[in-house]
């Protein structure tokens, strides 16, 4: 069995609108006493289960994951558990998924295709369960044992196991809608369940969150391995960005894009405790922004897509090209608005 590590996620965002796909993705529910126990627990798992349905009509990849829900707190939080993957297995697995050819071939023109990753020079990557089934890698079982009591669950530090899931999601349902009242001071469960999912499934960076003050604080934070949503994350044309990072100085801006000559939309690179992973937001609130807007309810939209896709979530149609996706999006009337999220990624 391979080494594996664990990575505990602090997240926050998203919305769904239900793109129709291939059958293929099945995600497996568990909610934890925490929930069933609400008086309001009806509301609550019916629009966790409509948040999955969104995944489910998405994305094709024939494999099923496991997640647990449960009430916390902050606003949304999951625990991962991650392999350290050979780099070359997991680029030619990318590759013979060709869930997103254009992200593929811009992997490739900028090294992609080499036996040590293109961005720390190791020979290892740092893949999530799921994300590692997801391009065929079937030994990649849940690696995640939740111990502890309801509410409180954790992913044990053991390996695999016959209860492991892929991941633990915690909700605070005091703060969304439902079962509170829709719209601000709120935030939308909707919203919170697909970002915490794309979490889970994959998205992330091998970067920990960071603050000059307060929670996370930290002068520097580095990792040896990148994870695959690192691949895609540039700083200029054919540039990746560092993985490694002190906030005691100036940070350049990173964001997401094929090859780096697009820049299709920017990662948070603010020292303030939130995850290295989520977009940075702005006036159009999306679905992986770095903090959440009270009321807003963005649709689970482009960027979020290109990034699953990049990783090798298959569609049941062809990934367009970035410079594709506004007209895409007008013609589905799926134009994405974002919010600001409250918590941030913890390792």
């Amino acid at each position: 069995m391979l080494p594996f590590i664990y990575v505990v996620v602090a997240l926050l965002i998203s919305l769904g609108a239900v793109i129709p796909a291939e059958a293929g993705l099945i995600i497996n529910a568990t909610f934890d006493s925490s929930i069933t126990s609400l008086s309001d627990a009806a509301d609550i798992e019916n629009t966790i289960n409509a948040a999955i349905g969104v995944f489910q009509s998405t994305y094709s990849n024939p494999i099923s994951v496991s997640i647990v829900f449960q009430s916390g707190s902050g606003l949304g939080e999951s625990q991962v558990g991650a392999y350290i993957q050979n780099y070359q297995t997991f680029y030619n697995d990318l590759v013979a998924t060709n869930a997103n050819p254009a992200a593929i071939a811009g992997l490739t023109l900028n090294g992609g295709n080499s036996a040590n990753n293109p961005i720390t020079n190791s020979s290892n990557i740092e893949v999530k369960s799921a994300n590692g089934r997801a391009v065929g890698i079937a030994s990649d079982a849940p690696l995640c044992n939740p111990i502890g009591s309801a509410g409180s669950l954790v992913c044990s530090n053991v390996e695999g196991g016959s209860g492991a899931v892929d991941g633990i999601i915690s909700l605070n349902t005091n703060i969304t809608y439902p079962p509170q009242p829709s719209g601000s001071p709120y935030y939308g469960l909707m919203s919170v369940t697909e970002h915490e999912i794309d979490e889970v499934l994959g998205l992330g960076s091998a970067l920990g969150d960071c603050a000059n003050s307060g929670a996370h604080p930290c002068t520097s934070i580095s990792s040896a391995n990148p994870a695959p949503e690192d691949l895609f994350r540039y700083t200029g044309t054919g540039q990746f960005a560092s993985l490694s990072i002190n906030c005691s100085n100036t940070i350049t801006p990173a964001y997401f894009s094929y090859t780096g000559a697009t820049d299709i939309t920017d990662f948070n690179t603010a020292c303030n405790g939130a995850d290295w992973a989520d977009w940075k937001g702005g006036a159009a609130p999306q679905v992986q922004d770095a903090y959440g807007t009270p009321g807003a309810e963005p649709t689970y939209g482009a960027n979020e897509i290109a990034a699953m896709s990049a990783i090798g979530y298959t569609l049941a149609d062809p990934v367009p090209e970035p410079g594709t996706w506004l007209l895409l999006l007008t013609s589905l009337g799926l134009l994405a608005f974002a919010r600001k999220r409250l918590s941030a990624e913890t390792r």
